[in-house]
């Protein structure tokens, strides 16, 4: 009975030690909110004059969630789009999107998770916040706005959760998702490195603890029983989310007509920018990379060209809202 106690105390002991390596290294990532620097100079709507902006207050039981509407002056709209962003940015960042959609006919929804920059929260919770606030932002449209239609698109983080939001959201219009990863299991296998996998069930467990059940969704398992139409946009060579365990792993899987995959390659992790673009965000994060003084470093990152850097592929842009609008 005394070496039975003794393995049990080892093996708890062993799990505890397995927790609070969990705990330290989920609260290193996403204990704290994410707030501009200043520095990125973001595309602006005081750049498109006819713009029209109006902010918009999404009340919840975790706290406010905040952005804007943005739209072009016109007799109808197509529909409400709600845009998810990424991680380590607002969706300020998408505005060259947000604003070609609105050109397109789309009254979008730009706003930021919980923890992000115009909304409440102390931390960015987990990468399950993405899908949690997602959710509430989808709702407050479909109690305020009733007869619209709902269309969603995200990138990155804000890809997981678009892929998501038919879970809770089945009778949404359409889902554009760039560059998504399809589960937390998944990217934390990508992320972490194999001696540190046996941590993935607990982090897993922690990001429950902020975001709930939002932690466990795997788009695989929502796409194939919801049947929304989706548009999967994702480049070969992305190193951030890879696309062979991500989007091929649904390629693979899931051959479905209500499906549309737009693979590309050269693109990265913004397959929906233009090459020139991409070249120059190589080419300048080379040379800054290449400084060691940190005034210049800064004096250098001041002088960049970030409207060049987020310029769009239209031919791109144009296969997406070609199938945002497909009856």
């Amino acid at each position: 009975m005394v070496i039975v106690y003794s393995i049990l105390g080892a093996l708890f002991g062993i799990l505890l030690i397995l927790f609070l390596f969990a705990f330290f290294l989920h609260h290193k990532i996403f204990g704290k909110r994410w707030e501009p620097d200043g520095i990125i100079q973001y595309y602006d709507a005081k750049s498109y004059p006819e713009l029209e902006v109006t902010p918009v207050v999404i009340p919840t039981k975790k706290g406010t969630l905040r952005g804007n509407f943005y739209q072009y002056p016109k007799e109808e709209s197509v529909g409400i789009l709600v845009f998810a962003h990424g991680m380590w940015g607002s969706h300020r960042a998408y505005l060259q999107e947000i604003e070609l959609l609105a050109r397109n006919g789309f009254t979008v929804l730009g706003f930021d998770y919980y923890g992000t920059e115009l909304s409440d929260g102390k931390n960015i919770k987990g990468l399950g916040n993405s899908l949690k606030s997602l959710d509430a932002a989808v709702s407050y449209i479909k109690k305020a706005y009733p007869q619209e239609k709902i269309y969603v698109m995200g990138h990155s983080w804000g890809g997981f959760a678009a892929l998501g939001i038919a879970k809770y959201h089945p009778d949404i219009e359409r889902i554009v998702a760039m560059s998504p990863f399809i589960s937390e299991f998944r990217i934390y296998k990508h992320l972490l490195s194999k001696v540190l996998y046996p941590l993935i069930p607990f982090i897993l467990l922690i990001d429950s603890f902020s975001c709930g059940r939002y932690s466990f969704v795997h788009a695989k398992k929502v796409l194939k029983t919801t049947r929304v139409k989706t548009y999967i946009l994702h480049s070969k060579d992305d190193t951030m989310v890879p696309y062979k365990i991500s989007t091929e792993v649904l390629q693979k899987k899931l051959n479905q007509p209500n499906i549309q995959y737009e693979i590309v390659d050269n693109k990265r992790h913004n397959p929906d920018y233009s090459l020139e673009a991409l070249e120059y965000t190589k080419e300048a994060f080379t040379e800054l990379n290449s400084i060691k003084d940190a005034n210049q470093k800064l004096e250098f990152r001041k002088n960049l060209d970030y409207h060049k850097m987020g310029e769009l592929d239209e031919n791109v842009f144009h296969h997406i809202i070609t199938f945002l609008k497909k009856e």
